[in-house]
């Protein structure tokens, strides 16, 4: 037998494995239950339809910290509009237009403060109509750990390993304008002091701390969907037909 061959063999496959990256499960991820997930330029979990439930997960940062569920109108559109509204958890319906602010999140404490580094990243879909919804996660809420762009659509697992708080939220889209639709992302938030850090335009400049990769956020678009109306109209239409057919048949015959 060849030594050398005998000794590079394992060295070999240990250079290999040793070069081979280990995928990290990052400390934000959204994810939607029962959701797609569309690679290419959108790297996004996409909702099935109008209602869904949303996920929230985080792993390895404070309990402590505020995060917030940024919801932006998808596709970015200017000012003004009608676009309609959409609910949170069954609650009041918020309006696009009179209930959203327009520009990039996180909601500045100085109104007048303009677009800063700290800032979002646009990543396509700000500047545009959002809100910000501020929220904890519970000790009491946890899930099996999975990559959310791996294995989509999962929501809270059950695992004898809980690695991931969760937070989840039900989001009904159908009252807004067809073609339209909701972009989420997670995120925690950095408040400027007195002594300027780096990224704050300004002290009292609210700035994103940590956020979900924008291969870990979620969306859901309107869809068209029938209404139980509309079932009955073409299940009678069918029968219609149906009978019809039957007429013809039997005319035949005689």
């Amino acid at each position: 037998m060849n030594l050398r061959k005998l000794l590079l063999g394992p060295v070999a496959i240990a250079v290999v494995l040793a070069a081979t990256p280990v995928r990290a499960v990052p400390s934000l991820q959204l994810d939607i239950l029962g959701g797609n997930y569309v690679g290419g330029t959108d790297e996004t979990v996409y909702a099935t339809g109008n209602t869904f439930h949303l996920f929230a997960f985080m792993q390895g940062l404070s309990l402590t910290d505020n995060y917030f569920l940024s919801m932006a109108l998808v596709p970015p559109t200017g000012v003004g509009g009608s676009y309609g509204s959409f609910t949170v958890d069954g609650g009041a319906p918020i309006a696009v237009t009179g209930g959203m602010l327009y520009g990039n999140p996180p909601v500045d404490a100085i109104a007048s403060l303009l677009a800063d580094p700290g800032d979002l990243p646009p990543h396509g879909v700000f500047p545009t109509y959002y809100t910000d919804l501020s929220f904890n996660f519970s000790s009491s809420k946890v899930s099996g750990q999975y990559d959310t762009q791996l294995t989509p659509g999962l929501g809270n697992i059950a695992s004898s390993t809980k690695n991931m708080y969760y937070a989840d939220f039900v989001i009904n889209i159908s009252g807004l304008t067809a073609g339209t639709g909701l972009h989420f992302d997670l995120y925690s938030e950095t408040v400027c002091g007195s002594t300027k850090p780096k990224n704050c335009s300004s002290a009292g400049d609210i700035d994103v701390n940590k956020f979900a990769p924008f291969s870990h956020d979620a969306q859901g678009m309107v869809t068209t969907i029938p209404e139980p109306e509309t079932y009955a109209m073409m299940l009678a239409g069918l029968g219609l037909m149906g009978f019809v057919a039957r007429r013809r048949r039997r005319g035949f015959r005689e």
